[in-house]
């Protein structure tokens, strides 16, 4: 097994993942992580509203997803086999809503937590193929991914924004005023503050936003009396699920575990990329511990006839605003979420915060995760092949915004083109199987000894790296050493035409040089300059040492009766 790799902390970092957070820092960055994922309880409102539940049956459905995502969260956080170890955290998934109004409406709380038991078993099944799919997701894949996160981000930022969001054909008088007012406040805090004020950003934007929007008399109507109506503290009245399922809901179930996948990956890769300065691919056992945490959050949101929760990308903006990624805030703010359960005032109190406010924190998280994505994607080389996955894949999640095609679709296939990350994830991942169709993995050139070493490696690596999508780094760094390699070759070794092989397979690009000649062996103690100047053989010792020297993993050997040297470049 191969011991996993250091990442090397980001310089803008203030607080990195395994950092120790001092109390002062600590409890106010986890009570913004806390306070925004319990925001998002308005999607079970949404649902049981639609479904038509009793005030009782809400305040119910409201605890044990609070109680749950806690838990989650705590998994999610913690250096175990169940989790990420990332900065995590759970909110309620909109997604979820289709499947919530119909199980509700076919057999009550009963069936709905059946059902919601089922999707965390499938979760949990869907985590053992996360690890074997690396191969289908390389960056431009994952960019996408993040991209359309943003992008599906953003549809629902500005309807709050704009205090659209329940269908009114108009922007609510004020409404803008307070999700800009929110937006700039978080933007010039995150950069223009000194360090450590920027670790409330968002905190300091909500604040003064719902600030704000009490006095323009933005906020939610009936706030007052649906506060004053929820009790102090009480214990979550839970409802075990019913022993029957409904197969008509299984197309539906089956969608919100694809969405989670894609969902998952997207939120991790954001995370490992801005915990890593050196990062380089996705790294799906964490991937696939985060699908486990999801499934293991939302069984026991079937046990407490909860609401399904996912990975909230929201907190990855907030991450991104404080610069404060260690997992000790997500464990404390999954303490805050799980203790929150017991509080229903405090439920309702939150899920009543202004809807400008979070449109304008949910602005800010989106410009960062389209922004995030478009780096990714850009992180490789792109040949015409991937050019057309990233292009047309965009193309068709944000055709989901700007065409009617949802109400084209049968009702069982609508959940899956809600959204532009699940459609523009979806399409990247089957273009780059398409695309992958007729590329070598292996590719080969002849030379005479007596042309340019240089410009033949250099066309030759660059024109393979393009169809590979290898990194621009590692493809840079390969072709000095490649070229050096065949310049010693060449300078009286080989006798006869040379020949170059190039593989790669995403974790390393390997480079062999094969002649016909004597095999190099690199002497242990550095040769002195007069070397040089020696016979064929102590010239050929000179530049075996060289390239060891160069190359980090260098061989020298034989294969069939031809002489070889072998460069490995880590990918």
């Amino acid at each position: 097994r191969h011991a996993p790799r250091v990442h090397r902390r980001p310089a803008s970092l203030v607080y990195g993942l395994n950092d120790k957070v001092p109390a002062s820092s600590l409890v106010p960055l986890a009570v913004q992580h806390a306070m925004l994922a319990l925001t998002f309880l308005i999607y079970p409102v949404l649902a049981a509203t639609e479904a038509g539940l009793s005030a009782r049956q809400t305040s119910a459905m409201l605890s044990a997803c609070a109680l749950s995502m806690g838990l989650a969260t705590l998994l999610q956080c913690a250096r175990s086999r169940f989790g990420s170890g990332y900065l995590a955290v759970h909110i309620p998934a909109p997604g979820a809503i289709p499947l919530a109004v119909q199980a509700l409406s076919l057999g009550g709380m009963g069936l709905w937590a059946a059902t919601m038991f089922l999707v965390g078993v499938c979760q949990l099944g869907a985590a053992r193929i996360v690890r074997p799919l690396r191969v289908l997701l390389p960056p431009e894949v994952c960019g996408v991914a993040v991209t359309m996160l943003g992008v599906s981000l953003a549809g629902p930022a500005l309807r709050r924004a704009l205090g659209m969001e329940h269908g009114e054909l108009a922007p609510v008088e004020n409404s803008l005023l307070v999700s800009a007012a929110t937006v700039c406040l978080i933007v010039a805090v995150t950069v223009f503050a000194p360090r450590r004020l920027k670790l409330f950003a968002v905190f300091l934007g909500a604040s003064v936003g719902w600030a704000l929007a009490i006095v323009l008399g933005a906020g939610p109507k009936g706030a007052g009396d649906a506060i004053a109506a929820a009790a102090w503290m009480a214990l979550p009245e839970l409802h075990l699920p019913a022993l029957h399922l409904e197969p008509t809901l299984f197309p539906l179930v089956a969608l919100l575990v694809l969405m989670n996948l894609v969902d998952v990956l997207s939120v991790t890769v954001s995370l490992e990329k801005m915990n890593d300065a050196d990062w380089h691919r996705a790294d799906m056992r964490a991937a696939q511990r985060a699908v486990t945490a999801c499934g293991v959050g939302n069984m026991l949101n079937g046990l407490t006839s909860g609401f399904q929760a996912g990975l909230s990308s929201s907190s990855v903006g907030l991450a991104f605003a404080t610069q404060a990624t260690a997992r000790v805030i997500g464990l404390v703010a999954g303490g805050l979420i799980f203790a929150t359960a017991f509080f229903p005032k405090a439920i309702v109190a939150l899920t009543l915060i202004p809807s400008p406010v979070i449109g304008g924190i949910l602005i800010y998280t989106s410009a960062y995760l389209v922004v995030a994505g478009m780096d990714l994607i850009t992180s490789r080389r792109l040949s015409e092949r991937r050019v057309f996955v990233v292009g047309l894949s965009v193309l068709a999640g944000i055709s989901i915004i700007i065409l009617p095609l949802r109400d084209l679709l049968p009702d069982g296939l609508k959940p899956l083109f809600s959204t532009p990350l699940t459609v523009g994830a979806c399409c990247a991942i089957a273009l780059n199987l398409i695309f992958r169709i007729g590329i070598s993995k292996e590719a080969s050139l002849t030379l005479d000894p007596s042309a340019g070493a240089f410009p033949a490696m250099r066309d030759f690596l660059e024109r393979q790296g393009d169809l590979w999508g290898a990194r621009r780094d590692v493809i840079a760094a390969a072709i000095p050493i490649a070229a050096q390699a065949l310049e010693i070759v060449a300078d009286g070794i080989a006798a006869g035409e040379v020949e170059v092989r190039a593989r790669f397979d995403e974790t390393h690009l390997d480079v062999e040089v094969l002649y016909d000649g004597e095999v190099m062996e690199a002497p242990k103690e550095r040769p002195s300059p007069e070397a040089l100047f020696g016979d064929a053989q102590e010239v050929a010792a000179f530049g075996a040492y060289m390239l060891k020297q160069l190359g980090e993993h260098v061989k020298f050997g034989r294969t069939g009766d031809r002489a070889r040297i072998t460069l490995r470049f880590d990918h």
